[in-house]
């Protein structure tokens, strides 16, 4: 197939979870010998020098300049129907040029990154859309809204996440097929818009890539992530204010590496004076520091989709304890290939264990391995990829076919 990719960023450098998602999705998309064209939003440095490997992951790619973010504009949206980031997205040029590539008729496929990226698709489009899902978005907001105590902020988010729950009902309604991280995933989205047809096509990292690791002598407790993106910043305010301090009770030489691009300066500021807590800030390769970390953490009370942090840590045989929704939509069991405990003192207590009894720790990690290898590996999304592409071309072949 013939197939234009409309992405939020460039799929490399993968130094996110949604940027490694479509770098898989597009790998494993040329492995099937599919052919696709991408058009994508990048900063003023991927402008100026994109990532080398971009261009051997489809056959040809734009690149656009990012939409820049204002308060003006978030006071501005308050007045309308659409959420801000819908119409943040939504850009003059990035409409023009899909225009220009869709009006050429060579296109048997769209793959759309998400909700908000779908504005920029022309009235009227009879290409088929597969609407790439990242997470469900309005339950995200709607997470944010119950948790933050600021009331002018918890009246904006519970605001926005009504206007974002239209658009994902409407966008996922309109599409030809949805690709959804998780069944999990898929059961809440269905709820919300029973008429979408949804697949599983899961988060995956290269199995080959992420080899399994001894940890190093005293490694630390790892926390990864975009320290710029809410719920990892919630995450570290949980990890470090409320679970370190009896986990030093635990453990008393434990240290915790906070490893992700962007940590505001105020976040920096917080926690300068505690030594047993460090930031790596941006990362080109995450594979050295996962290597040497004694536990992988993941402290999220907000958000959805799964978490590639997750899938990075279990390839390469690394014990992990989880909140449970931070490990929600992957399929790993309680005490077998992970440990979720959601109370600050029941985590720091399955970490100490874990920092303590390394057979244990070993074991759970090479449990974890194993699940990746079948369910969330390259070959793994390959299967899913084929399924996906395989009904949308009989559901075209069928439209096509019916009588007007």
């Amino acid at each position: 197939m013939k197939i234009l990719a409309i992405l939020f960023s460039p799929p490399v450098p993968a130094t996110a979870g949604y940027r490694m998602r479509n770098s898989s999705l597009l790998r494993a998309l040329a492995l099937e010998g599919h052919e696709v064209t991408v058009i994508a939003f990048a900063s003023a440095e991927e402008l100026a020098s994109p990532a080398p490997e971009f261009a051997g992951l489809c056959r040809a790619y734009q690149l656009l300049p990012s939409p820049e973010g204002s308060v003006a504009g978030r006071l501005w949206a308050t007045f309308g129907t659409k959420p801000y980031g819908a119409l943040r997205m939504n850009e003059p040029r990035m409409r023009s040029l899909v225009r220009q590539h869709l009006a050429k008729g060579q296109f048997d496929a769209i793959l759309c990154d998400d909700l908000y990226m779908a504005g920029n698709l022309p009235e009227g489009n009879r290409v088929p859309v597969v609407l790439n899902k990242h997470s469900i978005t309005c339950r995200a907001v709607s997470q944010f809204a119950a948790a933050e105590g600021n009331p002018l902020k918890k009246w904006y988010a519970t605001l926005e996440a009504r206007k974002i729950q239209r658009l994902e009902v409407a966008a996922c309604a309109s599409a030809q097929a949805v690709a959804v991280c998780s069944a999990r995933d898929g059961e809440l989205l269905g709820e919300l818009s029973p008429t979408a047809r949804l697949f599983v096509v899961p988060n995956v990292v290269d199995t080959e890539r992420y080899a399994p690791a001894e940890p190093e002598d005293g490694g630390p407790v790892l926390f990864v992530g975009a320290m710029d993106w809410l719920p990892n910043q919630d995450g570290v305010e949980f990890l470090v204010r409320d679970i370190l301090p009896r986990l030093r009770q635990l453990a008393p030489r434990v240290r915790v590496m906070l490893a992700g691009r962007n940590p505001s300066p105020a976040l920096l500021r917080r926690y300068a004076g505690d030594p047993d807590v460090s930031f790596t800030g941006m990362v080109a390769d995450l594979r050295p520091i996962i290597a040497r970390a004694a536990v992988c953490v993941v402290p999220l009370r907000i958000g959805s989709g799964t978490r590639l942090k997750i899938l990075e840590a279990a390839a390469m045989g690394k014990a992990i304890v989880s909140t449970t929704l931070g490990a929600e939509g992957l399929d790993l069991e309680h005490g077998r290939e992970i440990l979720l405990e959601d109370q600050p003192d029941a985590f720091a207590e399955a970490v100490a264990l874990l920092l303590t009894d390394r057979k244990r720790a070993s074991a759970l990690g090479s449990a974890a391995r194993l699940v990746v290898e079948e369910q969330y590996s390259i070959p793994a999304l390959r299967r899913q990829l084929r399924h996906l592409l395989a009904s949308l071309e009989s559901t075209t072949a069928e439209a096509a076919g019916s009588p007007h």
